[in-house]
């Protein structure tokens, strides 16, 4: 991720723990000595405390001269703590740290304006600027009534019209022109740059390829020029971030393509020991037209379906792992085209018989949607399907279920149909399964450095702790069964889970891509991103581009599908009810 999506966060995490900080006992821990065994947190802790205690007496209404001052004398001394060797050799290493003297510069000008000590404001507003404020700070800073004072200086002005050009060099505006039917040559160029440019500098996983980025960029620029329409276009910059090789590292056609790229039925499909099986259907109307699961789809409008999806699905999917270019190539990228498209089926079923179908691609009124989380009880054995990370519902739905899940003898975590979401939602659910703290992924990004010729280095960021819930604990025997279709931060879950040896994994590896995207935005509408955090597990043992692995692997077959069998979900009853 960039450097400034990183301040951006801990601005605002700075505000949060800002708001909060007033619960805690004041003190003057930013002045006393420094210790030798002092971490990078304890100094985030010590810088945070005197941004508490010092805006406690500036920001407070009715704030007189005398307690102004106080709050800047205060910010001095922690500007002075985070000047000192040992606290800045630990910045070098912490992000989070590193921030904190931009924070309190900003600060420091608020006061000093509203103490109408217009130099010293003007000053703190431009020592924060020259350590890389990010521009994302700006309406901030523009809005803020504590520095209304100074916003006619000149001197304030410059720095609002630097922090502009910088946004609008990041943000890339000039680049996001609006769509048409066939970009320029100029902008065709300018797009394929930029997912160049973003991949050089923000992409973690180079060491995965074996192809020159450089050479890659150079093979598509023909290619570009020799698109026809803005759809052909994309779909070249879709293939051409392909060659990196990672689940999140995409490119995305404008919104005016979305209906011609991405409509697809109701319906889903699965690679099955070399054969595409529909696997599921949520349309009763698609499925009385015939569409039913179990049936083998052999051909796809009068193509063989293999073939089909090599040539129209494969070059276009941006994956980490062999599993997860399988589901991206047969379950969610087989079926999707042009809305007006209707797709024409040869189906299969169980005792050979071939018939033909033909189903649109939109316009379905009955569609079933799953829920984000379902919960039942087999036997004594509780049952928890968790389909996705991104519903903040979850925990409170846990919650309210936890009584009967308290009553079992063991869980079954479903998580093989999550994509991901927010890794918080999945480490709290894990919170309740624990009466002790647990490790959360190491992970990595680059850092750049303005020395020409230097290559970047890594910046570490250590696994957090996350604490154990407390209130809620349940003991029991857990089982989490996972798959290809376990994505994102549903890897994250089950990173934690594993590391913390908490219970067995059963299924097929996950799809084995995590991490933060850098996004921008494209000429014509279009967006991208590029996954600029590399993930591990807290021992630094790599899953991405991998997958984690179960402990016993159960593969679905053919047989299990027309049986209906479950054979994972079968194989964790069986170890839970051996407890009887």
């Amino acid at each position: 991720m960039q450097f400034r999506y990183f301040i951006l966060m801990t601005f605002c995490l700075a505000a949060f723990i800002r708001s909060t900080a007033q619960q805690v006992s004041k003190s003057t821990a930013y002045t006393a000595p420094i210790q030798k065994t002092l971490s990078a947190m304890d100094a985030y802790d010590r810088a945070q405390q005197a941004r508490s205690d010092a805006n406690d007496l500036w920001e407070k209404k009715g704030a007189t001269g005398l307690e102004i001052e106080k709050g800047i004398t205060i910010l001095k001394k922690a500007v002075i703590f985070l000047d000192s060797i040992p606290v800045n050799e630990l910045a070098n290493g912490n992000i989070y740290l590193k921030a904190r003297r931009n924070d309190i510069y900003l600060d420091m000008a608020q006061a000093y304006a509203l103490a109408n000590q217009r130099d010293s404001a003007l000053t703190s507003l431009e020592n924060m600027f020259a350590l890389g404020e990010p521009s994302g700070v700006l309406n901030y800073i523009q809005k803020n009534p504590s520095l209304a004072s100074i916003r006619t200086e000149s001197r304030y002005l410059a720095v609002i019209n630097k922090m502009k050009m910088q946004g609008e060099l990041w943000e890339n505006t000039a680049l996001n022109t609006s769509y048409k039917n066939d970009l320029t040559l100029t902008e065709k160029i300018a797009g394929l740059s930029l997912l160049w440019s973003q991949a050089k500098y923000n992409f973690v996983y180079f060491d995965h390829l074996s192809n020159d980025w450089n050479q890659t960029y150079l093979d598509y620029i023909p290619k570009v020029q020799t698109t026809k329409s803005t759809a052909e276009y994309y779909r070249v910059l879709m293939n051409f971030y392909a060659q990196l090789k990672d689940g999140h590292t995409n490119v995305y056609p404008p919104d005016s393509l979305s209906t011609q790229f991405y409509s697809r039925p109701p319906m889903r499909t699965e690679l099955i020991e070399g054969r595409v099986f529909i696997t599921e259907v949520s349309s009763d109307s698609l499925y009385k037209a015939g569409v039913q699961p179990g049936l083998e789809i052999v051909k796809i409008d009068n193509e063989p379906v293999i073939d089909y999806s090599d040539r129209v699905v494969k070059p276009y999917q941006s994956s980490s792992t062999p599993q997860d270019l399988e589901v991206r190539q047969f379950t969610y990228g087989l079926l999707s085209g042009p809305k007006e498209k209707p797709i024409v089926f040869q189906l299969k079923d169980k005792m050979g018989k071939i018939t033909e179908r033909t189903a649109a691609r939109t316009g379905y009124h009955d569609i079933k949607s799953k829920k984000s989380l379902e919960y039942q009880t087999i036997g004594n054995v509780g049952y928890l399907t968790i389909n996705d990370f991104e519903n903040n519902r979850i925990n409170k739905n846990f919650d309210s279920l936890y009584t009967q899940i308290a009553a079992t003898r063991g869980l079954i975590i479903d998580i093989r149909y999550n994509g991901g979401g927010s890794g918080n939602i999945g480490f709290n659910i894990i919170s309740k399964l624990t009466n002790k703290s647990f490790k959360t992924s190491a992970s990595k990004t680059l850092q750049h450095t303005s020395r020409p010729g230097d290559e970047p280095r890594w910046e570490i960021s250590k696994p957090y702790d996350w604490a154990a819930n407390g209130k809620i604990y349940y003991d029991k025997p857990v089982i989490v069964l996972i798959g290809p279709r376990t994505f994102s931060a549903a890897e994250d879950f089950a990173v934690a889970f594993d590391y913390m040896k908490r219970g067995k994994l059963i299924g097929t590896a996950t799809g084995g891509s995590t991490g933060q995207p850098v996004p921008f935005n494209l000429p014509g509408g279009g967006s991208a991103r590029v996954c600029g955090k590399r993930d591990t597990y807290p021992d630094g043992k790599e899953f991405v581009g991998v997958g984690i692995m179960p402990d016993i692997v159960v593969k679905k077959t053919i047989k299990d599908l027309q049986s209906g069998k479950d054979a994972a979900k079968e194989k964790a009853l069986e170890i839970l009810n051996k407890g009887k």
